[in-house]
Formats: structure tokens, C-alpha cells, sequence
């Protein structure tokens, strides 16, 4: 059982590395390859700048997005929650994104012909056109790593559970490794509560599973593990 709950973190761990550093960089080398980029820094500037405004601010976007999820999650549905987080770390993305700009353009002042003036018209619709776009690439990787690999980094936990089902391995079924586990910790004679953290599911489906089996709480004395 510990095993399979490793896993399990290991799988959202991999998820997390893809998905913080594989998409971003896949995103920042299709914009120096498809931009004008290279052209004005040569290969190994353009490569620094992109991955800088790329991978900093999708970070910067996870962040807000994660405290988003932590205390508004549980009323609201994923895309939403994504599409919040995004808007909400706008500010702090573009605040830095003007301060890479504004280095950059005095090592490659050619790079200004691309920038358009701060405040200027040209540049607040700009701004605007490439916060949309931001904000929609963002809501659609969060649901679809959501939906095609389980991604659960930003999502909400079902109305009903409890704390203690938070802990709970969602939808897992009782293997014939789980049941030995289970017949081993009562016969330790742990707690109920060690028992079901140690398993990664909750009390009650700790008590009912131990009634399905007809074993008795050592501890106890009875057929509950309460």
C-alpha cells in the first residue's frame, strides 16, 4: 500500500516537473525559433530571453493560481479557478516582464523597434491581446493535464470530502495487498486514526472494510476499529 501511494506521488511529481518546466520550455523555444528574436540577439540571447519570460512567469501564474485553489477551490470548477489565477497574476507577470525588457533593450537596443512605448495605445492593446492569450493557453493545459493524466495540483476536492478523506486514494479499490496490510496494523494493534493515515484512506472506510473482513480490533476487543 505504501508502495502504490508512492507511486501515486511520484506520478503527480513527474506531472508537476512537465508541466512547470517541460511546457514552458516548449513554449519559450517555439518562440525564439518562430519570432524575430534570434535575428536581434543572436541564438544564445534570444534562448536566455524567451526562457526568462516564459518559465518566470508561468511560475509566478502556478503560485497565484495554487492560493486560488487553496481557499476559494472547494465552490469553484477548475477552469475557473485557472482562469482566476491567471487574471490575478497579471500584474506581478507584467511588472516583470517590464523589468526584463527594459534590460534587455539597453544590451540590444534594436529590440525597442519591437517594443512598443509604455502606455502608449500601441502598447496597451498589445499588452491586453497577449494577456488574453496567456490567460487562455493557462486554463487549457491546467484541464487538459487535468483530464488526460489525472493532474490534481490545482484541483478542487469534491464537496463532500472531509479532512480526513483528503488523505483518502481517490477511487482506490481494496487490493489483497491492502487487506494483509490492514489484518497486519490491527494486530500491531495501532489506533484507528494511525491506521487509516498510514493507508491513505479515511476512518470510516478503514471500519468498514475491517467489518467486511470479520476482523477483530486487537486494540479494542471488537469488530470496529473505533
Amino acid at each position: 500500500m505504501e508502495l502504490v501511494a508512492h507511486l501515486r506521488l511520484s506520478k503527480q511529481a513527474l506531472i508537476d516537473l512537465v508541466f512547470f518546466c517541460g511546457v514552458p520550455i516548449v513554449l519559450a523555444m517555439l518562440s525564439a525559433v518562430l519570432g524575430p528574436y534570434t535575428a536581434i540577439m543572436g541564438g544564445a540571447g534570444a534562448t536566455v530571453y524567451v526562457l526568462s519570460l516564459a518559465i518566470v512567469p508561468w511560475w509566478l501564474t502556478g503560485l497565484v493560481t495554487q492560493l486560488v485553489s487553496k481557499t476559494a477551490g472547494r465552490r469553484l470548477p477548475l477552469w475557473l479557478i485557472a482562469a482566476i489565477g491567471a487574471i490575478a497574476a497579471g500584474p506581478f507577470v507584467s511588472l516583470y516582464v517590464y523589468g526584463v525588457n527594459s534590460i534587455v533593450a539597453d544590451i540590444w537596443p534594436a529590440l525597442n523597434a519591437l517594443l512598443s512605448v509604455t502606455f502608449s495605445t500601441g502598447h496597451i492593446k498589445s499588452a491586453a491581446l497577449s494577456e488574453g492569450r496567456a490567460i487562455v493557453l493557462w486554463i487549457a493545459f491546467v484541464v487538459i493535464f487535468h483530464e488526460t493524466l489525472g493532474w490534481v495540483r490545482f484541483a478542487p476536492p469534491s464537496k463532500e470530502a472531509s479532512r480526513e478523506e483528503r488523505f483518502q486514494l481517490s477511487g482506490a479499490e481494496w487490493t489483497a495487498e491492502d487487506d494483509t496490510l490492514l489484518r497486519s496494523l490491527i494486530g500491531s494493534g495501532k489506533p484507528p486514526r494511525a491506521i487509516a493515515l498510514e493507508m491513505k484512506r479515511t476512518v470510516g472506510g478503514i471500519r468498514a472494510r475491517t467489518a467486511k473482513l470479520g476482523l477483530r480490533n486487537n486494540r479494542l476487543g471488537d469488530t470496529s476499529v473505533d
